[in-house]
């Protein structure tokens, strides 16, 4: 079975709390990222995520002016590299979230997301069912 640590992203994008959403919005395009780890102090504050962009503008508000620190996500989930991608699938979605921080010894170490897991899992899948020879 995978682990978190094999399938992580290692280079985690961070942003400042106090950028605009739009400047968070615009980084994270520009990565292709669906997230990003909000760092405070060299320490994870938190995360926010397309889905939250997305809220803002549904909202409409002021992507220009209103802030990461604003509209992030304090609370944030995390795995440990050790765990089982059927673990760490089985904890997204019965949070309802799509990105899991990957943390060890309270350091962020990388991320996850749920489109990467799922595609580790079809990986698993499809090895199971490959005719031995």
């Amino acid at each position: 079975m995978k682990l978190l640590r094999d399938v992580a992203i290692r280079h985690l994008l961070t942003v400042d709390p106090h950028v605009t959403l739009r400047r968070a919005a615009r980084i994270m395009s520009d990565r292709g990222v669906g997230s990003a780890v909000v760092m405070e102090a060299e320490k994870v504050a938190g995360i926010i995520t397309e889905r939250d962009l997305l809220h803002c503008v549904a909202n409409g508000d002021d992507i220009d002016s209103k802030t990461v620190d604003e509209t992030m996500t304090r609370q944030v989930v995390s795995g440990e590299p050790g765990w089982d991608i059927v673990k760490a699938v089985t904890t997204m979605t019965q949070g309802g979230f799509r990105h899991l921080l990957v943390m060890e010894m309270g350091e962020p170490v990388g991320i996850v997301s749920l489109r990467d897991l799922m595609a580790s899992m079809a990986e698993l899948v499809e090895g199971d069912q490959a005719p031995s020879g």
